[in-house]
């Protein structure tokens, strides 16, 4: 009789697990149910489209530069037709960044529009970095930059030594979403 009863005990546990695990959407997960979404403009760009501006950088800068794996980018451009769509998919986001696993590292509130910019991972070991910005008459993006262990201050102080490759498919992409954007 104690073993069915402990038995049962584990199997509640574990249903509830399940469920309290099923109700926090991922940050990935919405990145990958959105992107079958016709509305959203998504694109993956890898590590290799960065590039320094200068070979003559130190080793710090380069090992910094090795520690960021991809960027994803997701964004939902606000228009007449989709403004309850985009009212949605908002606070699906911000509730998303509310869980206590994403540490926020900053917060700018511009008028019509806001960024935060949150973290997964320790303070000097960051494994993905999550910007999300929106604008009330443009719409919101998402970018999120994973990478292994990488340190804020020196990320921030790799930003000064970056440049983009201008020749590969994925930044033409970015350019033409950007020039779309009205």
């Amino acid at each position: 009789m104690r073993s069915i009863v402990k038995n049962i005990g584990i199997v509640l546990v574990l249903m509830l697990t399940l469920i309290a695990c099923d109700n926090n959407t991922s940050l990935q997960k919405y990145y990958v149910d959105s992107k079958e979404n016709n509305e959203f403009i998504s694109i993956d760009l890898p590590a290799s489209i960065l590039e320094l501006k200068d070979e003559n950088v130190s080793e710090d800068v380069r090992k910094t530069l090795q520690t960021i794996n991809k960027i994803n980018f997701l964004a939902l451009q606000l228009t007449e037709t989709n403004k309850e769509l985009y009212s949605s998919e908002k606070e699906k986001v911000k509730l998303i960044l509310k869980n206590s696993a994403y540490k926020q590292l900053m917060r700018m509130n511009l008028g019509k529009g806001s960024v935060v910019v949150n973290y997964l991972g320790e303070e000097d070991a960051i494994d993905e970095v999550i910007i999300f910005g929106s604008d009330n008459e443009k719409g919101f993006a998402v970018v999120r930059v994973t990478g292994d262990k990488m340190n804020p201050n020196d990320i921030m102080k790799l930003a000064n030594d970056i440049k983009l490759d201008g020749d590969s498919d994925q930044f033409k992409q970015l350019e033409g979403l950007f020039s779309s954007i009205k």
